[in-house]
C-alpha cells in the first residue's frame, strides 16, 4: 500500500483510506503485547502499531485477522473476541480482535510489511512518540479496564 507523502499535512491520509474498513490483531502474552515497526515499503513507515490491515471483499473479521498476521508475521492464531470498533481520524473503522497464538506459532516478519516485530508492555508503548495514531486510545482504554473479560494483567 503506498501514501503520498507531498501533501502540504504530513498527519493527513490519502482520500482513498476514507471509508475503509480493516482488522487488527492483539496479542498479549505475559504482561506484553506484539507489536509490529511497519516497514519502508507501506504507509506510515517506522512507525509501531498492532499488526492487522483491510478486509477484503467476502471476508469476516476472523478471516481477514488470520490472513493479516499470517501476511505480516507468518503468525497462526485463534480469534478469542471481539474487544473494540473504532474510527481513525483518517476516517478507517477499525475492529480490534484478541487473538491467541496457536501452539508452536512464532512471529517471523514479512519484510516488504513490517521492518520487525517487538513484545512489549503497556507502560512502554504509552511512552513512545512513533506510535500508530489509533494506539494511544486502545492502550489507555487497556490500562483502564476495559478488557479485563478478554485478558488477565500484571
Amino acid at each position: 500500500m503506498s501514501t503520498d507523502f507531498n501533501q502540504h499535512d504530513a498527519n493527513r491520509q490519502p482520500q482513498r483510506d476514507r471509508g475503509r474498513h480493516a482488522v487488527v490483531g492483539i496479542i498479549y502474552e505475559e504482561g506484553q503485547f506484539l507489536v509490529i515497526r511497519r516497514s519502508q515499503f507501506v504507509s506510515a513507515p517506522g512507525l509501531i502499531c498492532f499488526p492487522g490491515g483491510g478486509i477484503e471483499l467476502g471476508e469476516d473479521f476472523e478471516t481477514a485477522v488470520k490472513r493479516e498476521l499470517v501476511e505480516e508475521l507468518d503468525l497462526r492464531v485463534e480469534v478469542r473476541g471481539h474487544l473494540w470498533t473504532s474510527q481513525t481520524r483518517w476516517g478507517t473503522r477499525l475492529e480490534w480482535l484478541h487473538c491467541e497464538r496457536c501452539e508452536g506459532s512464532e512471529p517471523s516478519p514479512n519484510l516488504q510489511e513490517v521492518e520487525e516485530y517487538l513484545w512489549m508492555r503497556v507502560a512502554l508503548l504509552e511512552g513512545r512518540g512513533d506510535l500508530l495514531g489509533s494506539m494511544p486510545e486502545f492502550l489507555a482504554s487497556f490500562r483502564n479496564g476495559s478488557f479485563r473479560d478478554h485478558f488477565t494483567t500484571d
